[in-house]
């Protein structure tokens, strides 16, 4: 069972030994060197534009108790 699309690849945040990546990583900073801070993203990066839970959606019942929590035995 996969959690992830097997055509999408999941890096490793602590392994920068890639050499494939060292070309594109090199143009992407000289890119935003050239023409400013966050010029240049990548497809899943964020394009400014902040999620905000609209209030009206917001329960007027929640709790903050643990025994509160309904459980679901199935």
């Amino acid at each position: 069972m996969g959690l992830t699309p097997n055509n999408e690849t999941q890096l490793s945040f602590f392994n920068t030994s890639n050499t494939k990546h060292q070309p594109l990583m090199s143009v992407v900073d000289k890119l935003n060197k050239s023409y400013g801070k966050n010029k240049i993203k990548f497809a899943n990066q964020s394009l400014g534009r902040q999620w905000k839970m609209k209030q009206e959606k917001l329960s007027k019942s929640f709790t903050t108790r643990i025994d509160e929590i309904i459980t679901v035995k199935v």
